[in-house]
């Protein structure tokens, strides 16, 4: 019972800051998830439950779109929590491809709008990549890194799965600064270069973009792409 007491406690606290703004800036990760589990897990700590899906799937994207083996295999989350889980998950897809729909690759400004919508309130780098069509609309995103303060890193491999499985036609790269500098780093050109090459055969590599709390950089616009050729 004094359990009980001191989780209803923190709980009201965390939903209090919540409240002072009715955002989540300033929330971290796993507080956010924290409070996402609250209605899942009525009574019992969802602080180490938040903690061990973080630890295992690395970011709370990965966490929503997970399976429901992987979910119910992380200790402290059963069958009906990942089915919660998992509701939630393509709740928020459907909601993202909604948003899609404005989104066109030609139309710089709208583009520009997702994007610092889409990476808002990020404090560490997040590298994610978007599928386009034929016709230049937005059909999918991945979370290809996250979590790295100063650089951009990811498998190779699960981004050529993501091409394969969106049958991606355009491919748009995308990564914030949480510095807030919109210049491409020497790191920044050097991976695009590389993954320009590796990808040359297998898809239309469009752009990178830079993106800062109020900016967004195309490294096309800049020149940088005819440099690689």
């Amino acid at each position: 019972m004094a359990d009980e007491s001191i989780h209803s406690g923190h709980r009201e606290r965390m939903r209090e800051r919540f409240r002072q703004s009715f955002d989540l800036n300033g929330f971290s990760d796993h507080e956010v998830l924290e409070m996402l589990l609250y209605n899942i897990i009525p009574r019992a700590d969802t602080a180490a439950a938040a903690h061990a899906l973080l630890d295992t799937f690395g970011n709370l994207r990965t966490v929503l779109s997970a399976d429901i083996d992987s979910l119910t295999a992380v200790k402290g989350i059963g069958l009906r929590c990942a089915e919660q889980l998992l509701f939630l998950g393509q709740v928020f897809l459907r909601a993202e491809k909604e948003s899609f729909v404005s989104v066109h690759a030609d139309d710089f400004d709208s583009l520009s709008r997702y994007l610092l919508n889409f990476f808002k309130g990020d404090t560490t780098e997040r590298l994610c990549a978007f599928s386009i069509n034929k016709a230049g609309r937005l059909t999918a995103s991945a979370v290809l890194s996250a979590g790295i303060t100063d650089r951009i890193a990811f498998d190779v491999d699960e981004l050529k799965s993501f091409i394969a499985l969106n049958c991606t036609d355009i491919l748009i790269l995308a990564h914030n600064h949480p510095g807030n500098s919109a210049i491409p780093s020497d790191e920044d050109v050097i991976f695009t270069r590389k993954l320009r090459n590796l990808l040359d055969d297998q898809v239309c590599f469009l752009d990178h973009l830079i993106v800062t709390n109020n900016e967004v950089t195309s490294m096309r616009a800049l020149g940088f792409f005819r440099s690689f050729e």
